[in-house]
């Protein structure tokens, strides 16, 4: 394995990529709302809930990447290339396992998860084969989800984001083959764009696999179970899991708040599925900044280059609030022909409005949290953002979601207004942290 394939990137050189890598990735959700939308309102809903859930798989094994990448980024700053193949072994083993276990857990409960966050029978009945198709498919997901980040963080930016690309194309077309096209005969529905998915992720696994050997030098072999290593699993599960702690509380308030939604009706929550799901676009930005940052600023770390990396962590929240502003102010201009491509209801359009031009403000404090909590995790500081998460969006953000949305009777503005308070929150502790240095003491070398 040669280990020393490693690149001297900049922001840019790897924000991009990553950008539409994501952005690739978020359009095979966005695919099946559009798709679905002409379908009926009642499958978009279904959908959108159980795709809510299925964030929540990921972020399951996603953590193992998190924890295996700030490793990664710390040993090729430090030049310990004897550690990397190791540290790859023992995060695909894990990622393994989990993504197995969560695979066993789809299939058989799908239909207990969506009516615990409060779907009626009929939306149950839509979207119970949606989930158990992709969900039961978690153990592929997980393991060209946990490759990715290794080639990234190597520098293989554009490489991995042929992945997405694939899985989008072959999505699209699967979603039409099912719903419009020489399939549509099957009137498998919501069922038919799950099995899309599902397949488009596996070629996605294979292509993943393939790269890690070509341009990392990497195959997986049972005789390289010699490298488990208790002592690196460790380090990865206390670097990840924090992380994914402060992912899964996040996803975990939004299936409540979704709750609390569904309250309001099947309108209502309709329109918080296209809202949602819009706006995942202006925080793309603001995720491939803050990936790419947490890169550059793991190897500085690594190479004990401190003001270097507190220079770059300052740099990327300033780039990341500039554009998180133009962009979110061009989406509530447009609100009106970009909400038509998805739906007619005049209602919905509208509501959806008055939530862009909420988001304008709350996007400026989403980018400063996702930005410097990337910045803060590749130094090891990974414990603050995940407790300040816990507390902030758990007390603050979901008894201001329901006092605001349901007993004030603001509705989803209402809700909207909860996220505002919780997200800027969030971004003033985080960024008195940054500059607090007091991450400088948490490198895992």
């Amino acid at each position: 394995m040669d280990s020393k394939k490693t690149a001297s990137l900049s922001l840019f050189a790897l924000a991009w990529p990553i950008f539409l890598e994501q952005f690739l990735r978020i359009m095979m959700s966005y695919i099946d709302v559009f798709m679905l939308g002409h379908y009926s309102d009642e499958a978009v809903a279904a959908t959108g809930v159980a795709n809510q859930i299925l964030v929540i798989s990921i972020i399951m094994y996603g953590f193992i990447s998190v924890g295996v990448q700030i490793l990664l980024a710390q040993m090729i700053g430090a030049r310990k290339h004897d550690m990397i193949e190791k540290i790859i072994t023992n995060g695909l083993i894990v990622a393994f396992l989990i993504g197995l276990v969560m695979s066993v857990v789809f299939i058989f409960a799908s239909d207990s998860f969506l009516r615990l966050v409060g779907l009626n029978e009929e939306l149950v009945r839509v979207g119970s084969p949606f989930l158990e198709i992709i969900g039961g498919s978690s153990i592929i997901i997980a393991i060209h989800s946990s490759i990715l980040p290794i080639l990234r963080v190597h520098g293989y930016v554009r490489q991995a984001m042929l992945v997405p690309i694939t899985l989008s194309i072959i999505n699209v077309i699967g979603n039409y083959l099912f719903l419009y096209g020489p399939l549509s005969f099957l009137d498998l529905g919501v069922a038919g764009v799950g099995i899309a998915t599902m397949a488009a992720n596996f070629i996605g696994m294979v292509m993943a696999v393939y790269m890690l050997k070509k341009y990392i030098g990497y195959i997986f072999t049972f005789g390289k179970l010699k490298f488990y290593s208790k002592k690196l699993l460790f380090a990865i599960l206390r670097l990840g899991l924090p992380s994914a702690g402060e992912n899964m509380s996040y996803a975990g308030s939004q299936l409540v708040v979704t709750a609390i939604i569904a309250l309001l009706g099947t309108e209502a929550l309709t329109t918080k599925v296209y809202a949602s799901s819009v706006s995942q676009f202006v925080a793309l930005f603001a995720i491939a900044i803050g990936q790419a940052s947490q890169i550059l600023i793991g190897r500085s770390v690594g190479a004990k280059e401190l003001d270097k990396a507190y220079n770059q962590g300052l740099r990327s929240w300033k780039i990341g609030l500039a554009i998180a502003l133009s962009v979110s102010i061009l989406l509530y201009l447009f609100a009106e022909p970009i909400m038509g491509l998805f739906t007619d209801s005049e209602t919905i359009i509208q509501m959806t409005k008055e939530l862009f031009l909420l988001s304008i403000g709350l996007e400026l404090f989403r980018a400063t949290n996702i930005i410097l909590i990337s910045s803060l995790n590749s130094t090891g500081d990974v414990r603050f953002p995940f407790i300040v998460g816990i507390i902030v969006m758990w007390i603050v953000s979901l008894p201001f979601s329901y006092l605001l949305g349901i007993t004030a009777g603001l509705g989803l503005v209402g809700v909207w207004l909860a996220y505002l308070i919780d997200e800027g929150i969030r971004s003033i502790l985080m960024y008195r942290r940054w500059r607090s240095k007091v991450w400088t003491l948490k490198s895992v070398l």
